[in-house]
């Protein structure tokens, strides 16, 4: 797999570099932190994932941080 490093996506969503890694950081953040509940959920189905890392509440997150819906 070849990594092209380029601004273009940058320039496309009108964000400096900074800016977007703080926005980047904490999807994935949130996704990583999202996806331990879930596994813990997995395991012991009476564990209910804390509010904001159930399905209905990621979409509306991720909804949310669409770069169009940041600015």
């Amino acid at each position: 797999m070849k990594i092209i490093i380029s601004m273009k996506h940058l320039r496309d969503i009108e964000e400096g570099y900074f800016e977007h890694f703080r926005h980047a950081f904490e999807i994935g953040s949130v996704l990583v932190l999202s996806s331990l509940a879930q596994f813990a959920h997995s395991l012991f189905p009476d564990f209910k994932p804390p509010y904001g890392s159930d399905v209905e509440s990621l979409i509306i997150f991720l909804e949310s941080k669409r770069p169009e819906n940041r600015k």
